[in-house]
């Protein structure tokens, strides 16, 4: 009997790419046809490039946004280290089970046990398998439940975030260059990245600040 403890471990890695899917397309449409705003406002330097420019349409670096913005950041490596926890729990009890199982079948090499006694002991450690098994297959969905949990806490945040933050209709679409994106290139002067960010991370910190 062998007892294997080990968890999908790619699995509390892939919140990431969900939450790059689930971003595809971040999209706010306006009935004004005038009134157009600039990025952050004002003048846009990209490069040598130092220009006015006035567009309707922006894109967020979906991937870069995620992964520098701190509520991410946070919750993300409360996961993991619990997630770490739970698989070196798992593979410990593995290992002790495996070692069970070893030193039973050594004890009926050596005649060390009567048939009565060694089916009890064949019993009783097949019982712990399966108990075993049970365990690790409700703590490894319970931590996909987590993270799922996780990606949408931080996608929805990003979300209500960017509604908020076009509010005034300054563009009528915003979109994603990250996971399945329409957009292959893009003027550097339509990234707003930087601005989201800046702008999601003082909320976090100030949602952090109330409690």
């Amino acid at each position: 009997m062998r007892a294997n403890g080990k968890p999908n471990k790619t699995k509390q890695y892939q919140m990431k790419k969900a939450l790059i899917i689930a971003g595809a397309v971040l999209a706010m449409a306006a009935c004004k046809n005038t009134g157009s705003a600039t990025v952050d406002g004002g003048a846009t330097s990209t490069g040598e490039r130092n220009v006015e420019t006035v567009y309707d349409i922006a894109y967020i670096k979906m991937d870069s946004l995620v992964q520098n913005y701190d509520r991410f950041i946070e919750l993300s490596g409360a996961f993991e280290a619990k997630a770490t926890k739970v698989t070196g729990d798992l593979e410990a009890r593995a290992r002790a089970l495996q070692n069970e199982m070893v030193s039973f079948e050594d004890k009926i090499n050596k005649g060390l046990m009567t048939s009565r006694d060694a089916q009890a002991e064949q019993t009783r450690i097949q019982n712990k398998g399966q108990q075993f098994e049970t365990d690790r297959q409700n703590q490894v969905a319970e931590l996909a439940e987590e993270e799922q949990v996780m990606t949408n806490q931080v996608f929805h945040a990003i979300n209500d975030y960017v509604a908020k933050f076009n509010a005034d209709l300054r563009y009528k679409m915003i979109l994603t260059t990250s996971g399945g994106s329409p957009v292959i290139h893009a003027d550097p002067a339509l990234d707003i990245t930087s601005v989201v960010l800046k702008g999601l991370n003082e909320e976090y910190a100030a949602e952090k600040a109330a409690k």
